[in-house]
């Protein structure tokens, strides 16, 4: 990771963080964090550090830079605007949905259909199930790409990459729950879904990744693999109040599977990228 910060009067007012992958795969790099502080947007902070960061990056040999910007359910938010203003392309737009936990808290569908199981980890993918993790995921990197139009190359998943990715997590402070489901007859995992809480919050989760491989979808496993995973994470987090998750506007079928989960809209994304 590389980052760049900008002070005013002596203190900080700015920080641009950007992921930067391997030197044989560094077509696309990712912003982490950029912030302006407020009392100085508008006076050309968020334009040099973006200029520093992009300038530096295409050295490097880095030909695209990503930023996912956020802002109301109904509207733009500032880092819309700013990406805007300086030439970054929206290449998919996003729904963020928050679920409330109420005092009923949510009970198990232990119902997979014939010939699967549910299975539950914690902090990680046990080895004997990462091979078919890191598919499932390289699976799901390939259908957004697919959604947004873009060229950019999919994330490519293999075994290491997801024991590094969780071990990653955990150093960072995040408490990861993932429910998959495994075909009994060919010992495959056919879906997961995956939830996260960092260290410093018991009432708020981020439902992350969910997916059902095509072979088996049309059978109502997003749900069971959602409400599953909720009902075992809520048995370890008993203060959890909120979910949040982010939506793909072109993925019906999971905007589906969240809003009759309970589901509600409540703030707007995008991804974006400029062209270095």
């Amino acid at each position: 990771m590389l980052a760049w910060g900008a002070r005013m009067g002596g203190r900080p007012v700015g920080l641009c963080a950007v992921g930067v992958p391997e030197p044989d795969q560094r077509r696309t790099a990712d912003v982490v964090h950029f912030v302006v502080h407020p009392d100085v947007r508008r006076a050309g902070v968020g334009s040099r550090l973006l200029a520093t960061a992009t300038g530096h990056l295409a050295g490097l040999g880095v030909q695209k830079m990503t930023v996912f910007t956020s802002g109301p359910a109904d509207g733009a938010g500032a880092g819309d605007a700013f990406a805007e203003a300086t030439g970054a392309a929206c290449i998919l737009r996003y729904q963020r949905l928050s679920l409330r936990i109420g005092p009923t808290r949510p009970a198990a569908d232990s119902d997979t259909g014939a010939g699967c199981e549910l299975l539950h980890w914690r902090d990680g993918v046990p080895a004997e199930y990462r091979a078919a993790f890191a598919a499932m995921s390289s699976r799901l990197a390939v259908e957004e790409a697919a959604r947004s139009g873009s060229d950019q190359v999919p994330e490519d998943f293999d075994e290491d990459k997801i024991q590094e990715l969780y071990a990653v997590l955990h150093a960072w402070g995040y408490r990861t729950y993932l429910t998959a489901v495994r075909h009994r007859e060919t010992g495959l995992l056919v879906g997961y879904s995956a939830l996260g809480m960092a260290d410093s919050h018991r009432r708020h989760a981020s439902q992350w990744d969910t997916i059902v491989l095509p072979s088996h979808r049309g059978r109502g496993l997003g749900v069971v693999l959602k409400r599953a995973n909720l009902s075992w994470t809520v048995e370890h987090e008993p203060e959890l109040a909120t979910v949040t998750t982010w939506n793909a506007i072109g993925n019906a079928a999971m905007l589906h599977v969240n809003e009759s989960f309970g589901f509600r809209l409540d703030q707007s994304g995008a991804r974006r990228e400029w062209i270095l």
